[in-house]
């Protein structure tokens, strides 16, 4: 009888190393697209994917002299507005931020300064009305 529940236990075990293995990022099994956050902004090629509620997504490629200084660290960030009512990504307590990090990051329209030393983002006027209008949340990826 023990050798059995032995070789259940060691079944049972394999099992589950192979369903781990197969299990996608602990980030891509969290934040559902779609649900979790209306647009992707992927920090390689400076790629906005918008996922309207009602509609197909839409993909829009940035041109580089529009960005303005380094890309958001990885993960969710909430759309808000500053005190001023100035549009803004809030990192939530899930987000790793590296240190130092504020945890606010100010969206511009492409051609406007960035004001100090406060971590600013600059995207199309079009795609910052849109993200206004529709989204809530952002999700940065690689």
């Amino acid at each position: 009888m023990k050798s059995l529940t032995l070789a259940t236990l060691l079944a049972g075990a394999l099992v589950a190393s192979q369903a781990a293995l197969a299990a996608p990022p602990a980030d891509e099994a969290i934040f559902v697209e779609g649900a979790r956050y209306d647009a992707v902004l992927s920090q390689a090629g400076n790629r906005w994917r918008l996922l309207p509620a009602a509609g197909n997504a839409l993909q829009l490629n940035v041109a580089p002299d529009c960005r303005q200084g380094p890309a958001p660290p990885r993960g969710l960030w909430l759309l808000s507005q500053d005190a001023w009512g100035r549009p803004e990504l809030v990192a939530p307590s899930a987000t790793p931020l590296p240190p130092g990090h504020p945890g606010h990051i100010r969206l511009l329209p492409c051609g406007q300064a960035a004001p100090g030393h406060q971590p600013a983002l600059a995207l199309p006027a079009g795609v910052l009305a849109w993200l206004q209008e529709n989204s809530g949340a952002i999700y940065v990826s690689r």
